[in-house]
């Protein structure tokens, strides 16, 4: 009996052995499926979070980029109106200096010339009220012409219409500098990228 007790209890072993040999290979399988699957999640996973890294990156070096060149562009804008307000003031200096010169009182006499020739004869002049004193100029210019203040004119020149005022012509040192202003603006390049 103690043979077939141990051939029993052996084979009940063996039999034990066996199916601990299998749960073991499932056992295996079943975790190499597992961790390839974990493996496979966690590439995916750092994949996604490492594009969206990049993108969080790549987004914040766009918007600092932008935020660089805004504050480039608002200092090139200062710089600008730095410059011209230098360049247009000194300009407002000189004119001035020329209207108390002796070539203001002929240039003066050109301009009515050349409106005379525009708008005729009948015409009627505006001046500043300080170019007031410079009448014989355009009673030369013109017999029939009228003189008139205009205190919208700063920096000296003419401002002439016809006498039914349907023609109106600006030849004003104001005029001037203002068409050199817009001239600068339009033909300075001032670009920083």
């Amino acid at each position: 009996m103690d043979n077939r007790l141990d051939t029993f209890l052996k084979s009940v072993t063996d039999y034990a052995d066996i199916q601990c040999k299998k749960l073991e290979r499932t056992a295996e399988t079943q975790m190499q499926k597992e961790i390839t699957a974990y493996k496979k999640q966690a590439t995916e996973n750092n994949r996604i979070n490492t594009h969206r890294e990049v993108s969080k990156i790549q987004s914040d070096a766009a918007l600092r980029a932008a935020q660089y060149e805004s504050e480039k562009r608002l200092a090139l804008a200062s710089l600008r109106n730095e410059l011209s307000d230098g360049i247009f003031k000194e300009a407002e200096l000189k004119i001035k200096d020329f209207t108390q010169s002796q070539e203001y009182p002929d240039f003066l006499k050109k301009s009515a010339e050349r409106l005379v020739q525009t708008l005729g004869a009948e015409i009627i002049f505006y001046v500043r009220p300080c170019d007031m004193v410079y009448g014989n100029i355009f009673n030369e210019v013109a017999k029939n012409a009228t003189l008139c203040e205009d205190e919208n004119i700063r920096f000296g020149g003419i401002i002439a219409t016809d006498k039914a005022d349907t023609l109106r012509a600006d030849d004003t040192l104001d005029s001037r500098l203002s068409a050199e202003k817009k001239a600068f603006f339009e033909n300075a390049d001032f670009k920083i990228f």
